[in-house]
């Protein structure tokens, strides 16, 4: 491809043969991308950086303020130059004017004879069109040639040597596991020096282009180029965002096969959430992946895809399996996700310390709960469930089954009182077993009866004040605050309490009971 259309270049054309450059001459290296003929004082939105503005003076004469603010205007719009005809209604160009110019590596140039600005414009203009349509040929080129590759390629080092080679700079590709390639290769001590330079906050951006290369948010690398033979341009930044995507989409290849890959292992995970599998065949399996020494417990968490066409067969969960992996990995889990119909168990291995391990979990749920594929228009709705964490992996089918457990809660209890996690659940676990083999009514009436009767009677909220006196553990100053009573109003009630309960309804045993039966009494109401 022609070099890029600099000021520089564009002194030695036929029409500047009178020009000379008499400020800003450290930016004649200034990419031209328009010529634009401007005599009026106000930019504005009117120039939108890389022209080369051509002028006569008109618009400030010998104003040298009107001037100065002109510049100041030019140099913030990022304009390449300026050429100025010296003669029709200037003559000279103060002092001031110049040395603002040079602080500014602003390039100034004067005509001292009549110019036609028609003729420079079609002059520069013509390259421009013609350079822009090649930029658009070979970038396609580039593009065609790349995707061809993307077909065959078995290593993303292909990649990075196609762009290298094509732009004939210095290529560095940092990835976030901390590999690094450079090419053409470095030794070791030029290899510090770059990447000394790429750390650096003050390296000069016109000359170092960077582009990350992301796959769903996440980003895996960053890809790039050096020179300091030459200004990069709007065509290197082109190249180098269609190689980041040609990247991303090559990484992109590789997670989606490797996930089909763990789906093929579905059988031998369902044996272990079974409990089919003893302690040393697991970690027999798990040193193939190299994760052996490294796990140290784990949990299952269970997504239920609730669809709004319960015939729909299974829904393609391989990229939702890909930003799981994704999300938990970044949160010190390794991830094995089990499919069955519409529900997906991942068993997470906990490869970090168990002191935040729930915190950790809730992190990645919470991620969870806002990707865009949970809120696919043929999902009515999902749960998200954690069984309890297990230390032996084993053991991994009790916190499979207790997930399990908590999804079936999860459906019986209502918004305020959802747990994700098994752990959380604490008494409503012994309600729903008691549930299960033995009638709650009886309990409730017995304890809550009279109680309950009493509000529906009288209209009034007594079993609510029972359940945050119990709550503050009988602290009648923090009660009343927290049913929005005075003190006196709340005696009243303790009394009224005591006269439907007895007078020991808070010692020890018997309001051990009133609090299971306050429990089991929301438990009833929220599976009615």
């Amino acid at each position: 491809m022609n070099e890029h259309i600099t000021i520089e270049n564009i002194l030695k054309r036929k029409h500047f043969k009178s020009a000379e450059v008499v400020a800003g001459r450290k930016g004649i290296d200034r990419l031209v991308k328009w010529v634009h003929v401007f005599e009026v004082i106000e930019v504005r939105e009117n120039l939108k950086g890389g022209e080369l503005v051509l002028s006569t003076g008109f618009g400030w004469k010998e104003d040298d303020q009107l001037l100065l603010q002109l510049l100041e205007q030019l140099i913030a719009r990022n304009v390449a130059g300026i050429c100025i005809e010296l003669g029709s209604f200037i003559d000279y160009i103060s002092e001031d004017v110049l040395d603002y110019a040079d602080t500014h590596d602003f390039p100034i140039v004067v005509f001292h004879e009549e110019v036609s600005f028609v003729e420079i414009t079609q002059d520069i203009h013509a390259d421009l069109i013609n350079q822009q349509y090649e930029f658009i040929t070979n970038l396609e080129d580039y593009s065609q040639r790349l995707n061809k590759r993307l077909l065959s390629i078995d290593n993303y080092f292909e990649i990075l040597k196609n762009l290298q080679q094509y732009v004939n700079c210095q290529l560095v590709y940092i990835a976030k596991d901390h590999t690094v390639v450079t090419l053409p290769t470095l030794r070791e001590k030029e290899r510090e020096l770059a990447l000394a330079e790429l750390r650096n906050p003050q390296v000069e951006t016109k000359r170092v282009l960077k582009q990350a290369v992301q796959v769903f948010d996440r980003e895996f690398a960053t890809i790039y180029l050096l020179s300091n033979q030459r200004e990069f341009g709007e065509f290197e930044s082109l190249l180098l965002d269609r190689t980041a995507t040609a990247l991303a989409q090559y990484l992109l290849r590789e997670l989606y096969t490797e996930e089909k890959r763990k789906a093929k292992e579905t059988e031998w995970l369902t044996g272990w959430l079974q409990g089919e599998h003893g302690e040393e065949e697991i970690r027999d399996r798990l040193a193939v992946y190299k994760l052996n020494t490294t796990v140290i417990g784990g949990l299952v968490l269970t997504v239920k895809l609730n669809m709004v066409d319960r015939q729909r067969s299974n829904p393609d969960v391989t990229y939702l399996n890909m930003l799981t992996h994704n999300i938990f990995d970044q949160n010190g889990y390794y991830v094995f996700p089990v499919e069955k119909r519409h529900q997906i168990t991942y068993i997470l291995l906990n490869r970090k310390g168990e002191e935040d391990w729930k915190k950790r979990v809730k992190r990645g749920v919470e991620r969870l709960q806002k990707i865009s594929l949970l809120n696919d228009a043929s999902i009515s709705s999902f749960q998200i469930a954690g069984g309890k964490y297990v230390r032996s992996l084993h053991k991994l089918h009790e916190s499979f089954q207790t997930a399990q457990e908590t999804l079936t809660l999860q459906n019986k209890l209502s918004a305020h009182q959802h747990k994700f996690f098994y752990d959380d659940l604490h008494m409503y676990r012994l309600i729903s077993l008691v549930h299960q083999h033995s009638n709650l009514n009886g309990l409730v009436e017995e304890y809550l009866e009279p109680i309950i009767r009493y509000d529906e009677k009288h209209n009034t909220n007594l079993l609510e004040t029972l359940r945050v006196y119990l709550a503050c553990n009988g602290s009648k100053k923090e009660t009343a605050s927290k049913v929005f009573v005075v003190r006196q109003t709340l005696y009243h009630r303790l009394e009224k309490l005591e006269k439907l309960l007895g007078s020991d309804f808070m010692e020890c045993e018997k309001r051990q009971v009133i609090e299971f039966a306050l429990l089991a009494y929301e438990y009833q109401r929220a599976v009615q």
